[in-house]
């Protein structure tokens, strides 16, 4: 048994999750599904990511304080990720609390008195009729590169070029209209050039990481790492814990990847072991994977592995960092409010649809376009079509024909084919899981489904059991054992349906072990399993 942490990205609570949400995250849930059934020991961790000025961007326009948006959102994400698309996390927390306020402070008290952090003076935008220092989210004004009049402090969502707030032309505040002025402020700094040939050398090293996770560190380490300020002039966040700057706040891309320490030492406290965090963090055997998308890659491959060295914990493992899943040919973008929106589309849809879609059609190697019509097709055609048919054709004549699992004395050579193609494909299966090929593995488990139907409909035990009994039984008895193990390895991608199968089946097990169902099994009368995708649901606001 190993000790397996899944550290998925903690969410903004700025505003409801669309799908490229899901699509990134997903990958960490079918990953702690596969290595819980196998025996291992995980710790599947994450939270709502609480601070920052994307939330007081929200606040400021709907009017509430900070503190109300984190939690309605928060509220919003359990619901929708636990409660509906059944993410089965150890725990997830929120950045919020006072847990992990207490763990972030620890872990920025311990790197500054360690000597890896610096302070250094610089000039900030301060408006004087708010009376308060101004994040980049709270300066507009005309984009230095393009000359859109509505670029926001760092970066133009007309051209998408970055620059710093001095650049803006004719800057303004957001939130009153008024020009800023430049004020002085006094900063903390991350020494992240310290880290740097350690880094390296750690990085060349490493193996599991996907091909944008490489090729984006490398670059960073090519560039030369900077300096990375590590407290804001915010009253929106944790208060820094280093005399003369308590009026500060860590910056929120500090104290959110502590979460994934924060949410293992909550977890530990909650399970009554507060020090158990120890057996993932401090083993050297333990496996540790993080799952994100592709544009938080330096936070997990350059900043957290730097933080974690300074505290002398155990560095990241595997790097799973989707691509983008667009919309319409656009980037999903919560602030830009484009998206196909986690709350609205699960009114509508099975969660293991979408859980099934984002898997079979998602961003795991490259960008990918979200189209409903591929969606619906793809659902009814490969899900409903191929494996739902499957079990229900296997488990309807089972049940009508014998009752339970038939015995068979003598197999066939073409029964004998398909079930050692099973054992095969259920072997191919776990290892593309464990190597986050999640596109590989749902494409097996469909092709011995494929497969299965082609042996099911050549030997026609409808037309034959009132003259070859035993034909028929030999036939359901291997198409029992196939369906069991797709039962088996379908579980980490589609959770409610293989609930469901469970349940009419009489079985409670999740165990990753090829274990057919055994002669006599009783094999009661199978409900259908997922519903079809309407097109009338897709063209009645769901966009």
């Amino acid at each position: 048994m190993k000790k397996v942490l899944i550290a998925a990205a903690w969410p903004y609570v700025n505003g409801s999750l669309h799908l490229g949400h899901v699509a990134a995250l997903l990958p960490a849930d079918v990953i702690a599904r596969y290595h819980r059934a196998r025996g291992d020991d995980v710790l599947f961790v994450s939270g709502s990511d609480c601070h920052g000025t994307p939330i007081l961007v929200t606040a400021d326009r709907e009017g509430l304080s900070p503190g109300e948006v984190a939690t309605r959102y928060h509220n919003e994400f359990v619901d929708t990720l636990v409660g509906k698309l059944k993410f089965s996390y150890s725990l997830y927390s929120k950045t919020m609390g006072d847990f992990h306020k207490g763990v972030a402070q620890n872990v920025f008290a311990t790197l500054h008195s360690e000597g890896h952090m610096v302070s250094h003076e610089e000039e900030q935008a301060y408006c004087n009729t708010c009376q308060r220092f101004l994040p980049d989210r709270f300066i507009e004004g005309t984009c230095p590169r393009c000359a859109s009049a509505s670029a926001r402090g760092d970066q133009c969502d007309s051209c998408g070029k970055p620059y710093t707030p001095k650049e803006l032309e004719n800057p303004r505040c957001k939130t009153c209209g008024a020009t800023p002025s430049w004020r002085p402020s006094t900063h903390l700094y991350l020494c992240l050039p310290k880290f740097q040939n350690r880094l390296e050398e750690w990085s060349v090293a490493q193996r599991g990481w996907r091909e944008n996770a490489v090729t984006t560190t490398k670059s960073w380490l090519k560039q030369g790492l900077k300096e990375r300020p590590v407290t804001r002039d915010l009253s929106w966040g944790i208060p820094v814990p280093v005399i003369g700057f308590e009026e500060k706040c860590i910056y929120v891309w500090f104290e959110a990847v502590c979460g994934y320490l924060s949410c293992s030492k909550e977890w530990a406290t909650l399970h009554g072991s507060p020090e158990a965090w120890r057996e993932w963090w401090e083993n050297p055997d333990s496996l540790h994977y993080y799952v994100h998308g592709k544009d938080n890659i330096p936070f997990h491959t350059i900043i957290w592995p730097a933080i974690l060295m300074g505290l002398g914990l155990h560095l990241p493992d595997r790097i799973i960092s989707s691509e983008f899943l667009n919309f319409e040919g656009v980037k999903f973008s919560k602030s830009q409010g484009i998206g196909v929106w986690l709350p609205q589309v699960l009114e509508k849809f099975e969660p293991d649809a979408i859980r099934f879609y984002l898997v079979a059609s998602g961003p795991e190697t490259n960008d990918t376009n979200f189209q409903w019509q591929d969606f619906q097709q793809r659902v009814n055609a490969e899900l409903i079509g191929v494996l739902a048919n499957f079990w229900n054709r296997t488990f309807s004549m089972t049940h009508r024909y014998f009752g339970s699992v038939p015995d068979v004395e003598v197999v066939s050579q073409e029964s004998l084919e398909l079930m050692r193609e099973c054992e095969a494909i259920f072997r191919a299966v776990g290892q593309h899981i464990q190597d986050a090929e999640l596109r590989l593995a749902l494409n097996g488990l469909l092709n011995l489904a494929r497969h299965a139907n082609v042996y099911l409909e050549h030997r026609k035990p409808w037309e034959q059991f009132g003259t070859d009994r035993v034909h028929v039984a030999e036939t359901l008895a291997v198409c029992c054992i196939v369906s069991d193990t797709l039962r088996r390895i379908s579980q980490p991608f589609i959770p409610n349906t293989t609930e469901r199968l469970n349940r009419f089946l009489g079985v409670t097990d999740v165990v990753w072990s090829y274990s057919p169902l055994p002669a006599g099994h009783t094999i009661g009368e199978p409900s259908p399993l997922v519903q079809k995708v309407d097109l009338d649901a897709i063209t009645n606001g769901t966009k």
